[in-house]
Formats: structure tokens, sequence, C-alpha cells
């Protein structure tokens, strides 16, 4: 049969391993709410990133629409210029 120091012994190894086991327990609890932090973040940035690239879609389309309606007019003050320049004697 065990003795009384024995049994003291055996019940401070076990709450010194339930002490380790809350430990890890904590540790893993921090590490999920650091990985739910940075899945939101990751998400709003993705988020962030879809919103950028249709503004940047849209802008390139209205600044081609522009350069193409500057080419147009360019062309109608040339077509002008010479027009006027034949007229003269």
């Amino acid at each position: 049969m065990a003795t009384l120091e024995e049994l003291e012994a055996r019940v401070a190894a076990l709450e010194a391993s339930q002490a380790d086991y809350r430990a890890v327990i904590a540790a893993i609890n921090a590490l999920r709410e650091n990985e739910r932090e940075l899945t939101t973040t990751v998400r709003d940035q993705a988020r962030r990133l879809d919103t950028l690239e249709t503004s940047l879609a849209d802008f390139r389309q209205e600044a081609g629409a522009n350069l193409r309606s500057v080419d147009e007019h360019l062309g109608e003050l040339r077509d002008l210029v010479i027009s006027l320049g034949n007229d003269r004697p």
C-alpha cells in the first residue's frame, strides 16, 4: 500500500499535469483568437482589393473613353485648320 508521502507526491504530480493542460488550453484559445482576427483582417483586405480593382477598371474605361474623345476633337481641329489654310489665297 502507498504511503501518505507517495500519495501526496502523486497528487502534486497530477495537479502539475493539470496546470500544464490548462496552460496548453489557454495557449490554444489564444491562437484561435489570433486566427479569427487574422481571418477577419484578410477578408477585409480582400474586399478592399476587390473594390480597388473595380475602381481601377472603371477608371481605365473612363480614361480610354476620354482619350478617344480627345483624339476625335484633335482630328476635327486638324481638319478645321487645314480647311482654313486652304481657304486663304
